[in-house]
């Protein structure tokens, strides 16, 4: 067999830079998938640590300020990346706040706080606290970080 070795360099030399180009774009898919779960995860967080703030608050006084769910509507459905037990407690934690929300709406719509009485905050507690600790883990577990302090 007698190959054109300047034939066989030249493909390979256009060849070389489109395999290189490639694997430069999985590795860095790859790093945007991680970056975005993570994104998510701290913004759940963030939103954990805002209602569990409105919980402390209706504690002493019921208000009418409604809790967040925006980061858990959006990507409920796309967290196949979390731990089932955690996703359960979140959608549980999530609920809670959907019925709550609701009776802020309530109040909000005819102006009158009776409807607040029939919020118990005191549910989110537990199920708050779950739920950060379990993110906090995944996130230790998947970014090698000891803690991430809280907002």
């Amino acid at each position: 067999m007698d190959y054109d070795w300047s034939e066989i360099g030249k493909f390979l030399s256009y060849l070389a830079p489109v395999i290189i180009f490639l694997l430069f774009n999985v590795f860095f898919r790859k790093q945007r998938e991680q970056q975005g779960r993570l994104a998510v995860v701290k913004s759940l967080l963030s939103e954990i640590d805002y209602n569990h703030r409105l919980v402390e608050s209706f504690s002493l006084q019921p208000q009418m300020k409604k809790f967040k769910a925006a980061t858990w509507k959006r990507n409920k459905e796309k967290m196949d990346y979390i731990d089932p037990n955690i996703l359960s407690i979140l959608a549980n934690a999530y609920e809670i706040t959907d019925g709550f929300n609701r009776e802020i709406d309530k109040a909000k719509k005819y102006k009158s706080t009776s409807y607040l009485v029939g919020i118990n905050a005191e549910r989110l507690t537990e199920p708050l606290a779950k739920s950060r600790q379990g993110l906090e883990e995944w996130i230790v577990l998947n970014k090698g970080k000891k803690k991430i302090t809280s907002g």
